[in-house]
């Protein structure tokens, strides 16, 4: 159970907790290919071939496991090593990550995430926690945090416990004073709780593609370690055990 009098600031990841990211990154994915259809079409014709793209990230993670917490690393050197496979032009690595980062950065938040971030903010101090690459500036949310920890900016991912550190020091509230809200069961909620956080454990059911799915009636801790202090469906619903009156 929450103890509301503990919490002086809120933690919340960002995809999957305030929008659907699958969507986003088939959408990236598709720009990032028009892109190279025009200005390196053997790049894209290699890249349609999904066992070829495969090896590809494979050997990139391979080569670059220090940096696997780093998106955007990550997709720049995808992106080379096909240029380079394809015999096609480096140069166009940062045109083509550009094209791929702002669609990327195009998301639809769920319902009641305005409303809801609106009325928090109102009350704590909010940071962005992701292992992604979003910016709160380009997608919109950037009103209502006093700041962002991300693995990119930070150097390591969750459930590392230096990432929700650099939360704790941005805004300097100890980790026992903060409430974690996020949609993944080990690296949000095993990685906070593991840090002196709370946690609050978000799964939506129109996420039907992530591997945590529940049931339409109720919400089960899937791991058999500590459960979170709060599971909800949404933000509306964290909102109301947080003191929210029924509207």
């Amino acid at each position: 159970m929450l103890d509301l009098d503990r919490i002086r600031a809120i933690s919340l990841d960002l995809d999957d907790t305030l929008w659907p990211v699958l969507p986003t990154l088939k959408a990236a994915e598709a720009a990032q290919h028009r892109f190279l259809s025009e200005h390196a079409p053997a790049t894209a014709t290699l890249l349609q071939d999904k066992a070829v793209a495969g090896a590809i990230r494979q050997s990139v993670r391979d080569d670059y496991v220090h940096k696997a917490h780093d998106m955007t690393h990550f997709r720049q050197q995808f992106i080379r090593r096909a240029l380079l496979q394809a015999g096609e032009d480096e140069a166009l690595v940062e045109p083509t990550f550009a094209q791929f980062y702002a669609a990327r950065n195009q998301v639809t938040w769920f319902a009641e995430v305005e409303d809801s971030l609106a009325w928090l903010s109102a009350r704590y101090p909010l940071v962005a926690v992701s292992n992604g690459n979003a910016r709160l500036d380009w997608v919109g949310l950037a009103p209502w945090f006093a700041a962002c920890a991300s693995a990119h900016e930070v150097g390591v991912a969750k459930p590392h416990a230096g990432i929700f550190t650099a939360a704790s020091q941005a805004i300097a509230v100890p980790l026992a004073a903060f409430l974690h809200v996020g949609d993944d069961a080990a690296l949000d909620v095993e990685g906070a709780l593991a840090c002196g956080m709370q946690a609050a454990w978000v799964q939506r059911q129109e996420l039907d593609y992530h591997q945590a799915a529940v049931s339409a009636t109720h919400l089960q801790w899937p791991l058999a370690s500590q459960a979170p202090q709060a599971m909800v469906r949404d933000l509306a619903e964290l909102c109301l055990l947080l003191g929210r009156a029924v509207r």
